[in-house]
C-alpha cells in the first residue's frame, strides 16, 4: 500500500459507522483525487508507536496477532489498529497504569455517533480483557465502563414484492446471478467477492464459501440461483478465476478483475434506485434468505449452519417473523 492510500485510508477509518458506505466511498474518491497531484510521505514520528519495542507496544503487537490467528480479515485489524493506537497516543501512560477515569475522559472527548462509539469501545474492550487474559495487567478497567447504548432499529428483509421489483430492474445477467446468488445462499457480501468458479458444482448446487476466520461451509443453489449463474457465465470470454468479475472487464482495477466488496454494495444500490425499493445492500439479501427459510420450516441450526454463525442468537436476529405469519399459526393452535 503505498503512502497516500494508507494515509487516505486512516482518515476513513474514524468515519466508519457515521457515515453510509456510499458517503464513504465518495468521500475516499474525493480525498483521492485531491491528493492525485501531491507526494505524499509518512513521518517517521507517526511510526513511532510499530517501531518502538517498549512493552506495551509489544503487547499491542501480540495482541494483533493473536487477532490475526484467530482469523480476523485485515480491515477488521486495520480497524483495531487505528482505534487501539489512537487511544494509546491520547492517553500517554503505560497501560498498567490505565484508569477507568481515563477511558471514561477519553471517550467523553470522542465526537462521535452511538453507534462509532460502540464500535470504539467494543474495541478496546476486547484489548484490555486480552491484556488481563495475558497477566499484562492486574485488572481490566474496561468492566467498569458503561456499555453505549444505541436505538436499536429494526431491520426488515425484503418483501416479495421488493425482490420481483429488484429482479425486474436487473440490467444484465451478472446483475440477475448475483442477486439470485444472495437470496439463495445468504452469503456476506465479502464471501461473494472471495468466491471463485471453482467453488462452484452446478451438478450439486453446491458452493463452497469461506466466511469470517477462513472457515468453509457448504451453501446451496436454487434452480434460479443456478441458471442465472450459468447464464451470467456463460456470457464471459476470459479466463479469470473470480467467480464474479467487475463490468469493465480488463483486468484495470484488480490483477484478476474481481468484483471488490464496495462495487456490490454499489451495484445493489443502483438496482434498488431501479427498482424503487429503498435500502437495498447486500446484507438485506442475507437477513431475507434467513426470514424466508425459518418462515418455511427450516430448522433454526440448519439455518445458522447455512449463515456460517457462531450462535444461534446471531441467526435469530437476522430473522423477522412476517405478521402474517403470527396470524397464520393463532388461528391453527388458538
Amino acid at each position: 500500500m503505498s503512502a497516500r492510500e494508507d494515509a487516505i485510508k486512516k482518515i476513513i477509518f474514524p468515519l466508519t459507522g457515521s457515515f453510509s458506505s456510499q458517503q464513504l466511498q465518495d468521500i475516499e474518491n474525493s480525498i483521492f483525487v485531491v491528493l492525485h497531484d501531491y507526494s505524499v510521505t509518512k513521518n517517521q514520528d507517526e511510526t513511532a508507536l510499530t517501531t518502538d519495542m517498549s512493552p506495551d507496544v509489544k503487547a499491542i503487537q501480540m495482541f494483533f496477532i493473536s487477532k490475526r490467528i484467530d482469523g480476523r480479515s485485515d480491515r477488521t485489524l486495520r480497524f483495531y489498529k487505528y482505534e487501539i493506537e489512537e487511544f494509546y497516543r491520547f492517553i500517554m501512560k503505560q497501560l498498567n497504569t490505565v484508569t477507568v477515569d481515563d477511558l471514561r475522559y477519553y471517550f467523553a472527548t470522542r465526537k462521535v455517533s452511538n453507534t462509532t462509539m460502540k464500535n470504539k469501545r467494543g474495541v478496546l474492550s476486547s484489548f484490555f480483557t486480552w491484556l488481563k487474559n495475558e497477566d499484562h495487567i492486574k485488572t481490566n478497567p474496561m468492566l467498569r465502563v458503561n456499555t453505549v447504548k444505541i436505538e436499536k432499529k429494526q431491520k426488515l428483509p425484503f418483501s416479495s414484492e421488493d425482490i420481483e421489483k429488484l429482479k425486474d430492474a436487473c440490467a444484465d445477467k451478472r446483475e440477475k446471478a448475483i442477486i439470485d446468488l444472495l437470496l439463495s445462499t445468504g452469503m456476506r457480501c465479502g464471501e461473494l467477492h472471495r468466491s471463485n468458479i471453482a467453488d462452484v458444482n452446478f451438478v450439486t448446487g453446491e458452493i463452497k464459501v469461506v466466511g469470517k476466520g477462513n472457515k468453509e461451509r457448504i451453501c446451496y443453489l436454487n434452480a434460479a440461483a443456478k441458471k442465472h449463474l450459468q447464464d451470467y457465465l456463460n456470457t464471459r470470454n476470459d479466463a479469470y478465476p473470480a467467480l464474479i468479475t467487475s463490468a469493465l472487464n480488463n483486468g484495470s482495477r484488480t490483477k484478476d478483475n474481481r468484483l471488490q466488496i464496495s462495487g456490490i454494495e454499489i451495484l445493489m444500490r443502483k438496482i434498488g434506485k431501479r427498482a424503487g425499493v429503498e435500502k437495498t445492500h447486500p446484507h438485506r439479501f442475507r437477513r431475507t434468505a434467513a426470514t424466508m427459510a425459518i418462515s418455511r420450516g427450516m430448522p433454526i441450526e440448519q439455518v445458522k449452519l447455512l449463515l456460517g454463525h457462531e450462535q444461534y442468537d446471531t441467526t435469530l436476529k437476522y430473522a423477522v417473523v412476517a405478521d402474517d405469519a403470527v396470524k397464520y399459526s393463532h388461528s391453527k393452535y388458538f
